[in-house]
């Protein structure tokens, strides 16, 4: 999450401002601001002010720009939509408490001449324009380069302000020679004890007996200590600044004045019973959102009321039957209470109606594989191959080709792991 949040520090005021400029508007991003997964502002509270963190407050314009600079390029599922805008209202909390903090640490820190003419030049890489052309395109907008050099000089005195305040903030992080050694020993295990460990999991795959020696080598601790070391101390500094976060976040007094955020707020936060009773409203609308209920339900099994988080699926999946991401939260659900032929009862509807759906029959890869449905998770499998294989023959955009083999890899790495470790059996295999 921070490292998000220390990137858009430095990049939403400026890389956004010039997207505005350049598209004159804001690019397709009418579909991350209408009702769908939105809701309406809350009566009888100021429609520009977003949320309010300690008295702090947060707009629609800061919120706005920032969720359009996040936005993905494809479509966000039904169940994305939510997570999504709340994680970037979250992030500009985080901000806010950071900021005071830093008030109260008393940070002062300065951008440079070079800092700013690096940030101004990579903007005109970025953008393929002309410092002539980007005046041009400034002016349409009421703007000059002289504002935008401001910003960027307040933007990256604000990424600086964030850094050095969490610096001070979670101290220093120390990292021990034991540590280092374990992980070691860890990442590479001695020969023997690599060697016992194959032949355990796969004593019949002679064949992969040379690959296995190969991916086994151990290099000197010498050799790979430094990198060891930072792996650890990134670890523990994410680690050290979440709970800092989180510290900040328990002490402040936030009001989230969306309808829906704050509702979800209520269930990320643990808020059971303010979630359940806000979502129970949204679910009784004539036109509702159908992951409302999921989110219902979340809140139900929150409270340990697991019957009536059930009952709620169920009418959600009877008044959606067409819709996936309920089933497949669903599915999930059951999962959890290890009700498992229940749950892949829900999947074989999500499969008879998934066509070519790429996504769909990934997640199905994966569920029936996590539940011991071994011939239904191979099944899963080969669709994903044959829909792979006519998106390349189809030409499919670079990024698309990119996210399909990422796909691929990741699936293929699962189902190996699935040959070797032989997941239980249970009765929804028949």
């Amino acid at each position: 999450m921070f490292d998000t949040l220390r990137d858009n520090s430095r990049i939403i005021v400026y890389i956004v401002v010039i997207a505005f400029v350049i598209s004159g508007g804001f690019m397709g991003y009418g579909a991350y601001l209408n009702n769908q997964g939105g809701g309406g502002q809350a009566p009888n509270q100021n429609p520009s002010v977003i949320a309010e963190v300690n008295g702090m407050e947060i707009s629609q314009q800061e919120y706005f720009s920032l969720l359009q600079q996040q936005a993905p390029q494809s479509n966000l599922s039904s169940s994305q939509i939510i997570p999504f805008r709340y994680n970037v209202l979250n992030a500009l909390i985080e901000r806010k408490l950071l900021m005071a903090q830093a008030e109260v640490l008393d940070i002062d820190v300065e951008a440079s001449e070079a800092e700013i003419d690096e940030n101004y030049n990579n903007i005109l890489e970025q953008n393929e324009m002309t410092e002539n052309e980007l005046s041009e395109a400034l002016a349409e907008q009421g703007y000059t380069i002289g504002d935008l050099r401001e910003d960027i000089k307040a933007s990256i005195e604000d990424s600086k302000t964030i850094t050095q305040t969490i610096d001070q903030g979670i101290g220093e992080i120390e990292v021990s020679e034991e540590e280092i050694e374990e992980l070691y020993q860890q990442r590479y295990p001695e020969p023997e004890a690599a060697e016992e460990d194959a032949a355990e999991e796969a004593e019949s795959e002679e064949e992969n007996t040379e690959a296995e020696n190969t991916e086994t080598e151990r290099p000197a601790m010498a050799e790979v200590k430094d990198d060891l070391e930072q792996e650890i101390r990134s670890q523990k500094r994410n680690e050290a600044i979440n709970s800092w976060l989180a510290e900040l976040k328990e002490g402040a007094e936030i009001t989230v004045n969306d309808p829906v955020l704050s509702a979800y707020h209520a269930l990320e936060n643990e808020n059971y019973e303010q979630a359940a009773e806000e979502f129970s409203a949204f679910v009784e609308e004539e036109e509702t959102d159908p992951i409302f209920y999921s989110y219902l339900a979340q809140a139900y099994e929150g409270q340990n009321n697991l019957e009536r988080a059930k009952e709620v699926y169920n009418s959600a999946v009877e008044s959606y039957p067409e819709n996936t991401d309920l089933r497949f939260n669903y599915a999930q659900f059951l999962a959890d209470q290890e009700n498992n032929e229940e749950a892949i009862a829900q999947l074989d509807e999500i499969s008879a109606a998934a066509e070519d759906d790429f996504m769909t029959y990934y997640q199905l890869f994966m569920m029936y594989s996590r539940l011991g449905a071994e011939e239904k998770a191979q099944s899963a499998m080969e669709e994903v191959q044959r829909i792979s294989e006519n998106m390349q023959t189809q030409s499919a955009p670079a990024a698309d080709q990119e996210a399909v083999e990422d796909i691929q890899e990741e699936a293929e790495d699962m189902e190996e792991e699935i040959e070797v470790e032989s997941p239980v059996e249970t009765e929804a295999n028949n």
